[in-house]
């Protein structure tokens, strides 16, 4: 059963320049464009305020594009309006993510210290910078904007600023990658001891300068060398002391508190969701709603019909459960399960649970059921078995 708690994502669909591997939402846009869409975000908050009021606000995460690139004072605009709904209150994660650069650089508008100092006064206190690689030539195939003096500057800016959250993006398997690139961008980030770090195998998606380029002429890591990588990259995060709780994300777990990403473990829960803005998704009870993607329609109607609109079948919310749920190391809640769609897990997955148990890539302990290390190798075959 689904608790009274929500989260909301805000999309700002803004950036410098399009990186080469992305397919998100995003593109270049003046600062009149930004502001039109700031109004647009509060009148279509204002209109959806009937599913946040009488929540409890779990967490806000303003991803993109780069939020980073917004005038503070939008951003305080927009989570004033959320707070006036549902309050933000003092436990209320409210992350941002953010560029190298972007916050009192060659790519900011203002003071890098006011900048942080205004965003922190507006709620934010958690902040995603993305390095992806401490490589110079990495990040010029990858079409970044910055380069690892751009993220120490930011890192620096952060922390001085006293940033509650810091989290680091790397990525593996990128393009001309070796073991001893990745160890160098692995120590630079541990030796700053972040609180979180996510680390993402790059994915070439169809429509993207990628793409469209072809694997074979980007110099990529075999397959063989990138399962290495990735191996090195859990070994290293380990050793340093992180402790990996999904996939591809790690945290400091210290008598001082849980750096986990409380935002991207509600997805991972199927909790509920509210998303605002261009192509933002939501997830209400059984209701999956998406708004439309393109930035010029939005601003004219923030209100127009989703892109998406359906309920969820019970089906469909079993296999969510399943391989959204064992992207987490602690795995899935068999009690959870049964709570939720009164039968039990063995009644419906049984057999593949038992082949992978067999196999070593799965285990169930103490009511639970979860991926091995071997089983979080090749987690996308494994988790593709749990649909019905």
């Amino acid at each position: 059963m689904k608790s009274n708690d929500i989260s909301v994502y805000v999309h700002f669909p803004f950036c410098v320049r399009k990186c080469l591997y992305c397919d998100f939402n995003s593109a270049p846009a003046s600062r009149e464009t930004m502001r039109a869409y700031t109004h647009a975000l509060l009148t279509e908050i204002t209109a959806k305020r009937s599913l946040l009021r009488g929540r409890k606000l779990s967490s806000v995460y303003l991803g993109g594009g780069t939020p980073s690139l917004m005038d503070p004072g939008d951003i305080a605009d927009v989570l004033g309006a959320i707070d006036s709904i549902t309050t933000i209150g003092h436990d209320t994660e409210v992350s941002m993510e953010v560029n190298p650069g972007t916050l009192g650089g060659e790519y900011s508008k203002g003071a890098g210290g006011d900048r942080v100092a205004a965003l922190m006064k507006a709620g934010v206190n958690r902040m995603s910078i993305g390095l992806q690689s401490a490589d110079e030539g990495e990040l010029k195939a990858l079409g970044r904007i910055h380069s690892l003096d751009d993220f120490m500057r930011t890192y620096d800016l952060l922390q001085s600023c006293g940033v509650p959250e810091i989290s680091v993006d790397i990525m593996t398997a990128i393009p001309h990658q070796t073991e001893d690139s990745l160890q160098r961008t692995l120590e630079t980030v541990t030796s700053l001891k972040p609180g979180h770090i996510s680390a993402y195998s790059l994915i070439i998606e169809e429509g993207t300068p990628f793409g469209r380029a072809g694997e074979e002429s980007l110099c990529l890591p075999d397959e063989d060398t990138s399962f290495a990588l990735d191996r090195y990259t859990v070994r290293y995060l380990k050793d340093a002391g992180y402790d990996r709780y999904e996939i591809s994300n790690y945290a400091l777990m210290t008598p001082a508190g849980d750096h986990r990403c409380r935002h991207n473990l509600g997805y991972w829960e199927r909790a509920d969701y509210l998303g605002i803005g261009v192509s933002a998704a939501s997830l209400v009870g059984d209701h999956r709603f998406t708004n439309a993607p393109d930035v010029d329609s939005y601003i004219k109607d923030p209100g127009a019909e989703h892109a998406e609109d359906r309920r969820i079948s019970r089906k469909e919310a079993m296999e969510e459960f399943m391989f959204l749920g064992l992207r987490k190391t602690a795995g899935v809640s068999e009690e959870a399960f049964e709570e939720d769609f009164g039968v039990s897990m063995s009644s419906v997955y049984d057999g593949v649970i038992k082949r992978y148990a067999e196999e070593g890539l799965m285990k169930r302990s103490e009511g639970r059921v979860f991926l091995t290390e071997r089983g979080l190798e090749v987690s996308n075959i494994i988790l593709s078995d749990f649909l019905l």
